[in-house]
């Protein structure tokens, strides 16, 4: 694929076109007004109406492989141009955003939408946190009362979004697809029918039920509102399938089915919280979870790719686990300028994957035991981007940063505990940057490049996956149970089995450690010597056996801790 370059500019004032569900042969068309003429493929300039906006329109008999260029006239005179392609398209380039706001003053964000359309991708995956409407409602606790009880809230959302300039040119140069997260389904943390209270200690730490008119108001605007792909079953969730050529997306909905998240928490002697998740918790549903299911073993794609709006990572349950231990139940935070309650913390991670290890283990062990290839996740909802090549997670994911709200918080509760969960590099772990990013795939047949890219300093982390990976093996499956950061490493070849070693925290190593290699099969196929750490620290290579071509796990390993990689021995 060639070198980014940037993307051409359209002389209007905003976009007010989306175009979505695009497939081979016909692509939806989201018209933010009420009449307008649309020139495109065989449609030459046809006027089209709705009583309210936006317009719908799908095109149909298109060509697969096609690029094709639009016009829309709208009523008010204004002509908005731009393009899209039909799948399939080798390499496919797709972008990943999420956690945006809608403000034309904030210049690190429009800086972030140039420079994506610089990378010219095929296909824009927007994963939730669009626009922030929920910061309207600021009397929760004791209040109830979110932004979707009012329908005219939810019209005006979807149109400031349609109308937003900085976007424009992201919207006149891809299709686009997503699906809400939290603060643009009904509030913070939310679930089905229900928010979590978990930030203050006047009122008690639980679920906190809403009106089930809110999540119905929330659905049915999306409906209404966005282009998507068709969708399996709206009353339980958005969740939809789609296919670009080689490459298959699984959108779950990872909001509207969701068992109340505090219900994790078992409040004990003295106040201590402990961390309790029953097997019938789950963040996706019965339903969507078993659909998930039957779609990745049904998928003849060469990559099955899991969109969710909130991180998969299996051992961010440590976080949740560790607060929880510690003897006062009181974190300083900040360089010890104030104090925060341990089971907030742990209500903040809650809001992941990690806190309905049903699912992630469900999905996983699916995954292992159908021989699924060339799964990996992709994620918003932390305002923090890094990469993880499965080793540590159990699945490859990109987890996208924020591409307007950023933070350090994630970052700096990571290095208080002690814990590192994602090992190929990002903002805070390879990278000290904290400005807006974005994530950026180009697939091929047989690999993927992945991307996290940043305002201001271009690429922040990079990784390569093959199509034929399976999941990582049972054998490598148990969670951390204690901090691993000074397991951290780093390695670069230097020649035949010959490996340049940097330890990324020596000075936090556990007293005695050695390194396991893994084939993709879970088993050892070689072991260093158990030793010291002072042996470990004064080593800067690390040699491996003559092996078959493949991919390896190579694990940095202490007692009930670990760190690794994923390895491809030529």
């Amino acid at each position: 694929m060639q070198a980014p370059r940037l993307a051409l500019l359209w002389s209007v004032s905003w976009a007010q076109v989306i175009v979505g569900g695009v497939t081979e042969s016909s692509a939806l068309f989201a018209i933010w007004d009420t009449a307008a003429s649309l020139q495109v493929a065989h449609w030459n300039g046809r006027w089209v109406r709705s009583a309210q906006p936006p317009i719908r329109v799908r095109i149909d008999s298109l060509t697969p492989s096609t690029r094709y260029v639009y016009q829309v006239r709208l009523s008010t005179g204004k002509v908005v141009s731009g393009a899209f392609h039909t799948p399939p398209i080798t390499p496919l380039r797709v972008a990943f955003l999420s956690c945006n706001q809608l403000d034309p003053k904030l210049k690190d964000q429009q800086a972030l939408y140039r420079l994506l359309a610089s990378y010219e991708p095929h296909l824009v995956v927007h994963l939730g946190d669009w626009g922030y409407p929920d910061t309207t409602e600021p009397n929760f606790p004791p209040s109830a009362h979110f932004f979707p009880e009012k329908w005219e809230r939810l019209v005006r959302l979807y149109q400031a979004r349609y109308e937003d300039p900085s976007l424009q040119p992201v919207f006149q140069s891809a299709p686009w697809v997503y699906l809400y997260d939290d603060h643009d389904y009904v509030a913070d943390n939310t679930g089905r029918d229900y928010r979590a209270q978990y930030r203050t200690l006047k009122l008690p730490i639980g679920d906190y039920p809403f009106d089930p008119a809110l999540r119905e108001n929330a659905l049915r605007a999306y409906r209404q509102f966005f282009p998507h792909y068709p969708l399996v079953d709206s009353t339980e969730g958005l969740f939809q399938r789609f296919r670009w050529g080689d490459v298959e997306f699984f959108l779950v909905d990872n909001r509207s089915a969701r068992t109340a998240t505090m219900r994790v928490f078992e409040l004990g002697e003295l106040g201590r919280y402990y961390f309790r998740p029953k097997p019938e918790y789950s963040l996706l549903g019965k339903l969507q979870r078993e659909w998930l299911l039957q779609a990745l073993a049904s998928s003849t794609a060469r990559w099955k790719v899991i969109l969710s709006g909130v991180t998969y990572n299996r051992n961010l349950q440590l976080f949740i686990t560790r607060v929880l231990s510690l003897p006062e139940q009181t974190l300083r935070l900040f360089a010890g300028l104030y104090k925060v309650p341990a089971i907030f913390i742990a209500g903040f991670i809650a809001d992941t994957w990690a806190a309905y290890p049903a699912d992630q283990d469900s999905l996983l062990s699916w995954c292992w035991q159908k021989g699924i290839r060339g799964v990996m996740v992709v994620s918003g909802d932390t305002h923090v981007g890094t990469l993880e090549d499965g080793t540590m997670g159990g699945l490859p994911e990109l987890m996208t940063g924020g591409a307007g709200k950023t933070e350090r918080r994630s970052y700096r509760l990571a290095k208080m505990l002690g814990i590192s969960v994602f090992n190929r590099g990002g903002q805070g772990i390879s990278q000290k940057h904290f400005r807006p990013a974005f994530g950026v795939v180009d697939f091929y047949p047989d690999s993927a490049v992945v991307r996290l890219v940043g305002v201001g300093r271009g690429v922040l982390a990079e990784m390569r996956l093959s199509a034929s990976d399976r999941v990582i093996p049972p054998p490598l499956w148990p969670r951390l149970t204690t901090a691993n950061l000074g397991l951290m490493f780093e390695l670069r070849p230097v020649g035949s089995g010959q490996y340049r070693l940097r330890w990324r925290r020596p000075s936090e190593m556990p007293r005695r450690l050695l390194f396991r290699l893994y084939d993709a099969e879970g088993k050892v196929v070689w072991e260093s010597p158990s030793a010291e750490a002072a042996y470990w620290k004064k080593q800067s290579t690390l040699s491996l056996p003559a092996l078959p071509p493949g991919t390896y796990f190579l694990r940095a390993e202490a007692e009930g801790t670990y760190y690794g990689l994923r390895l491809y021995l030529p």
